[in-house]
């Protein structure tokens, strides 16, 4: 009878750990369950590639296993229910950016989710520039030879995107609506595609990501005209910035962050925040960022929602009377 009371005891103890450990928020000290980041994209590109990164270098620091888990499809709405229909204790994280907390409010309203409401920031992580180019047979060398194209002929220039309500469309449309000119979108089932038809003639200009562009633009079939970035990049050092031009507000358009479910304790957020700026404040991080043609946003938890606040009513401005909706 002794023997039984015994591991009757230590039963008790066991599963008293257990459910102490299960009742831990992930991202506290002592947590043993892994986190998980939710990546709206599939595995091999730049924004998974980021988010592993994120995850290898914030479980080490923290000690924490934080795993990758991609759900594609619907421009990230699916990854974004996933991570709403968990818990809010820090276990399953949203890697958020621009495409999901902003531009899917109008290229799928009605959203099923609040960005606002449903999430809570963790931190923001990088900004992606955008560079504006052009078919080296238009004759445009710099950004005053479109504008003045543009004005002499409204509507007869052709810039491609990867698709309606796709980021790459929104920063032409927000330079149109900042320079009062107007082009015509012709949208694709994605940025190589766009990238293929502005080489080949189909459409004048595009604006992709800077390391998507790079490629064309060394050999020569991409003429770079403005660099939608905070500041000249290394492999385009004659190239111009928006703000160098006086264009206001093309900074940090293609930004990334973390968010989680709104309600997540905020020590665990606090923990995690600051385990992300001494990620972004890592060598190794910020030479591998470079390579990736991405820029480093260290900056206060806040900074998140000031984004999606900031760029909700930008957008709302520059896409009236358009057709926005995802392809």
């Amino acid at each position: 009878m002794r023997k039984i009371s015994i591991v009757g005891k230590l039963l008790a103890t066991v599963l008293a750990i257990s459910a102490s450990a299960a009742a831990m928020a992930c991202g506290e000290p002592g947590n043993t369950r892994p986190i998980k980041l939710v990546v709206s994209q599939q595995a091999g590109g730049s924004t998974d590639t980021l988010a592993r990164m994120w995850a290898e270098y914030v479980g080490r620091d923290i000690g924490s296993t934080v795993v990758v888990e991609n759900r594609a499809g619907a421009g990230g709405v699916i990854a974004a229910k996933s991570v709403l229909a968990q818990p809010a204790d820090g276990c399953t994280l949203f890697l958020a950016g621009v495409s999901q907390m902003v531009l899917n409010k109008f290229a799928y309203a009605p959203l099923s989710y609040s960005p606002e409401k449903d999430f809570a920031p963790v931190a923001v992580l990088t900004t992606v520039p955008f560079v504006l180019v052009a078919n080296p047979q238009t004759g445009y060398r710099t950004l005053a030879d479109l504008i003045a194209a543009a004005k002499a002929k409204p509507g007869a220039i052709d810039f491609a995107s990867s698709g309606a309500g796709n980021s790459t469309h929104v920063v032409v449309e927000l330079f149109q609506k900042n320079q009062n000119i107007r082009l015509t979108h012709i949208p694709y089932k994605g940025e190589p595609d766009g990238i293929v038809a502005t080489v080949g003639g189909q459409t004048q200009v595009m604006a992709p990501v800077m390391g998507s562009a790079m490629p064309q633009i060394k050999a020569g079939k991409l003429v770079p005209l403005v660099q939608f970035a905070p500041k000249r990049a290394a492999d385009l050092p004659d190239v111009p910035t928006a703000s160098e031009l006086g264009l206001v507000g093309f900074d940090d358009l293609g930004w990334m962050g973390v968010a989680a479910k709104a309600g997540t304790p905020p020590e665990v957020l606090t923990r995690l925040h600051a385990s992300t700026q001494r990620f972004l404040a890592d060598k190794a991080t910020l030479e591998k960022l470079k390579t990736m043609q991405v820029v480093a946003m260290p900056g206060p938890m806040e900074r998140l929602m000031q984004l999606t606040a900031r760029d909700t009513a930008k957008v709302q401005e520059a896409i009236a009377n358009i057709e926005f909706k995802a392809n």
